[in-house]
Order: C-alpha cells, then structure tokens, then sequence
C-alpha cells in the first residue's frame, strides 16, 4: 500500500502484475500526468479514476511524484478541488 497519513483511508490495491501496473501508468499519462507520477500512483495502488476518487485528500498529497501540478489534475479528474492547505504547502510532496 501506499503511504499512510494518521486517519487516512487505505489506497486502492497493488497491481497484480506488470502488465496491470504498465497499463494503468500509461492511463495516468493520458490524462495528462507525467510519467513519473503515473508510475508512483500504480505503485500506491491508484490504478483506476476511481481508486483516484476514493483515496484520501492527505494520503494522496503524501505519496512521492505528486507535487502541485500533478494534484491539480488529479482533482480536476475527480470533479472537485483541493483542500487549502495542500496547494498552499511550499513542499512538492505535500505535508509530511
């Protein structure tokens, strides 16, 4: 699983082979994340739009690779916006 923020919800599963894995970073690139984001979301288990939509605000800023850019497409990909404290955070990976 992916990272773990107190409170968190748990991610989505871990691909269960490389063929999945390689399938679901090419579906993250096509909606327009960088190729090394998409790798670090199926590594954490993100593997669908909606794995996406049920992970947690915090837990999803925590993982390594999604910095501001990414997360705001990611939200734009869940139809809602982020919460404050995530965009306004000067780190890349989010609170720590």
């Amino acid at each position: 699983m992916g990272p773990r923020c107190k409170g968190a919800k748990p991610m989505g599963r871990k691909p269960s082979s490389f063929e999945e894995y390689w399938l679901a970073s090419k579906a993250w690139e096509r909606r327009g994340l960088p190729l090394a984001t998409a790798r670090a979301l199926a590594n954490a288990g993100i593997l669908t739009v909606d794995d996406l939509r049920s992970a947690d605000d915090l837990a999803l800023a925590a993982i390594p690779r999604v910095g501001r850019k990414s997360l705001t497409i990611l939200y734009g990909l869940m139809g809602h916006q982020p919460r404050e404290p995530l965009m306004r955070s000067g780190s890349q990976r989010g609170p720590q």
